[in-house]
């Protein structure tokens, strides 16, 4: 008797700037991955060599397995634009509008949609949908707040198994913009749990009129200066800032607030949320690789 897995779908997260494969079981359990830093813009005008050269270099790889595809790769700017679907949205829906299209050598791969809200709070994600459904398979909820964080922070709620509102929130790229094209990045640009760190998500999150946050990063500079904030800590203390600004808007919360992340961000999100007294838990990884085998499911693909 073996306990071999055998992979029954090849699912891809391919982003802006990274690509990452994986062989998969009908569990959503991991066999293999591949991940390189070819993401969209890298991969231009070869995106079907890109994914051909990795997914084949795969354990498991079989040429008859499904392909299902998510990220910005079915973006305006990525291989398909694929038409963006409406809220209310669970994963029943969502797979009924993916697009494919046939590859000579790999035949029919499946592109899946992002998701857009409409009117004058008008947004838009990709990938993060994926995501999302995986982590409500993983922990088995219904209704929740979540938090992903990011160059394009998303909060997002879930009700009834749908996800049926989100905001995106501009935190990394804005924490990125301020130190690398403004005077805030003189006293460098790496941020770290600190206790200036909490400071500034104690500042961020303190309620003012709209202009308030445009005065109060300017005190990364001008609490150096005369204020004792050490000039290798008014980085980590922008950042919080940035994001006591950003998850103030979820505060007070009665329900835990689910944070879903990779590297160091879902640990800096969770401490700021314990500095403002807010309770939140970390979702485990691999909600990517549940959402994709549940939307494939879904599809009849597997």
């Amino acid at each position: 008797m073996t306990n071999e897995k055998v992979a029954v779908l090849i699912a891809v997260d391919w982003g802006t700037s990274s690509f990452r494969a994986r062989t998969v079981t009908s569990d959503a359990q991991v066999i293999d991955t591949i991940a390189t830093s070819e993401g969209i813009l890298a991969a231009k005008d070869r995106f079907e060599q890109v994914l051909k050269t990795n997914i084949t270099k795969l354990e498991g790889y079989r040429s008859d397995l499904p392909i299902i595809l998510s990220g910005m790769i079915g973006s305006r700017n990525g291989w398909l634009e694929v038409p963006y679907a409406t809220m209310p949205t669970r994963p029943s829906a969502l797979s009924q509008d993916m697009v494919s299209m046939m590859v000579e050598g790999l035949g029919e791969i499946w592109f899946i949609p992002g998701i857009m809200a409409v009117g004058e709070n008008a947004d838009v994600m990709r990938g993060e949908e994926t995501e999302i459904f995986g982590a409500i398979e993983m922990l088995a909820l219904s209704n929740a707040a979540m938090v992903i964080p990011g160059t394009h922070s998303k909060h997002v709620s879930v009700q009834d198994g749908a996800i049926t509102a989100y905001k995106t929130y501009l935190t990394g790229d804005m924490f990125h913009a301020l130190t690398s094209a403004s005077i805030l990045g003189a006293f460098g640009k790496t941020a770290a749990l600190c206790d200036w760190f909490e400071e500034g998500v104690r500042f961020g999150a303190r309620e003012g009129k709209a202009g308030a946050l445009l005065n109060r990063v300017f005190t990364a500079r001008s609490r150096v200066l005369v204020d004792k904030l050490p000039e290798e800590k008014a980085a980590s203390y922008l950042s919080g800032m940035l994001i006591g600004a950003e998850i103030g808007e979820l505060l007070p919360s009665q329900e835990p607030i689910w944070i879903l992340g990779n590297g160091a961000l879902p640990d800096m999100y969770k401490c700021a949320f314990e500095i403002l007294e807010g309770v939140s838990r970390v979702v485990p990884p691999g909600g990517v690789v549940y959402g994709a085998v549940e939307l494939a499911q879904s599809r009849k693909l597997i």
